[in-house]
């Protein structure tokens, strides 16, 4: 083994001799007995001090996974589109004679509801293999257990009417299980999701925004319905018609209806937001893989921006305006004794 001796001195001699590593705050330095000298490399392999340097990593891409990781945790509230067409139906015009089953009333939303959700999930596991990459690991190691937790094993994984966002989610999720070369790397993985990405931000967008729109409206007609006290519940008694207005427990109904309705509407919001957040940084990161730029400072700046200039989802409260002829209801007097 080759001996270190910086003076001339030899200090292999010395049974029990060490060298001491010590990191300085400014610079790297080793000191041995009597002797102080720096390293003006960021790496150095010594005989009997070894450093390991891993690949440096690129903070554009770590910081665009970061936001994709997230992702995953909306996929368990949003999309949540057969809750929306059931509540549609509900407050639409009455049937006439027997009513169709709830799940083939929206069974297209059931469907769609279950695409987008996974499609959500696998961006997010494609956020982690992008962070860990760009964090330095290796790229023929890293996909392999994203892709095989997306449970997408082959084409048929859905059956949503949406052919092209299946194809984008099979097309990802091949790509993380895919066997790589040496020329595979940050940039390579980068170029090669883009366009399913951009396919999947696309229609993700338009699906949780038109959901956001519906959920403004029924949360306008639920409220409508209870100032206007017009529902009736009408029966026979002895010949005669006896109709009942509203009770306590429908305007229960009617207020729990109302907040499950405003918060379903701010996860969504907040879904979509989180999504359109990912969607431009990655934009911004996959146009600097095509042109060499990644690993540039100004590209994480361009990531930063773009995330930054997308906003977060205000908590929404609309108010109706009673029915014209509607008097506001009035408290009931106390029972006197």
């Amino acid at each position: 083994m080759a001996e270190f001796s910086p003076s001339g001195r030899d200090y292999a001699r010395p049974a029990r001799m060490r060298y001491e590593v010590v990191a300085m705050t400014q610079r790297n330095s080793i000191r041995v007995p009597s002797k102080r000298f720096s390293l003006t490399s960021s790496c150095l392999t010594l005989s009997l001090v070894v450093t390991a340097c891993g690949a440096p990593a690129v903070r554009s891409g770590m910081g665009v996974g970061s936001v994709g990781r997230g992702l995953g945790v909306h996929a368990g509230a949003a999309p949540q589109g057969a809750q929306v067409c059931l509540w549609q139906d509900s407050l639409g015009p009455q049937p006439v004679g027997l009513e169709k089953s709830m799940g083939d009333t929206c069974s297209k939303a059931l469907k769609s509801d279950a695409l987008w959700r996974r499609a959500m999930l696998v961006m997010s596991l494609y956020g982690e293999r992008l962070e860990s990459v760009a964090s330095g690991a290796d790229a023929d190691t890293t996909g392999k257990l994203e892709a095989a937790l997306s449970g997408i094993g082959g084409p048929d994984w859905s059956d949503a009417d949406d052919q092209a966002s299946r194809d984008a989610v099979t097309n990802l999720v091949n790509q993380m299980s895919a066997a790589t070369d040496s020329k595979t790397d940050l940039s390579k993985i980068v170029q090669d999701a883009a366009p399913p990405v951009k396919t999947l931000c696309d229609g993700l967008a338009s699906y949780l925004d038109a959901q956001a729109q519906s959920l403004s409206t029924i949360q306008k007609d639920v409220d409508k319905k209870r100032m206007s006290r017009q529902i009736r519940r009408c029966g026979m008694l002895d010949k005669q018609t006896v109709c009942v207005q509203d009770s306590v427990v429908d305007r229960m109904v009617y207020a729990d209806v109302f907040g499950q309705v405003v918060a379903l509407e701010n996860s969504t919001l907040e879904a979509r937001d989180s999504a359109a957040r990912f969607c431009a940084a990655h934009e911004k990161l996959a146009a600097a893989a095509a042109n060499g730029q990644l690993s540039k400072k100004q590209t994480y700046f361009d990531v930063v921006e773009a995330v930054k200039v997308v906003p977060r989802a205000q908590p929404q409260w609309n108010t109706t305006d009673a029915p014209k002829g509607a008097e506001p209801a009035k408290a009931a007097e106390p029972i006197k004794k």
